[in-house]
């Protein structure tokens, strides 16, 4: 490996601002975890990114409705399988 076309200036300040953010995030994540906190709205955004992707996939014009309707109709039905999977899971915790 040649590390001599590597710019340092660049590569330093990246490299210490990445070992902040695990610095902060490790302990942030802990309490999330320990606390049981889901970020819904994260997940759900997540998916509508999903649907946005299946639509250029498909051919869809890139700032057509049609990406816009496959946007909300992944979100939708992501928020609809979410709230199964916590209904199923709630259930299956009664026992």
């Amino acid at each position: 490996m040649n590390f001599s076309g590597l710019e340092w200036s660049i590569l330093v300040p990246a490299l210490l601002a990445g070992l902040l953010v695990l610095a902060s995030h490790v302990p942030l994540g802990a309490q999330v975890l320990a606390r049981g906190i889901v970020f819904i709205d994260l997940a759900i955004a997540q998916i509508a990114g999903l649907g946005v992707i299946a639509a250029d996939r498909l051919g869809f014009e890139p700032q057509g409705i049609g990406v816009q309707l496959s946007a909300v109709s992944a979100a939708l039905l992501g928020a609809l399988l979410l709230t199964y999977a916590e209904s199923v899971g709630r259930k299956c915790k009664k026992r």
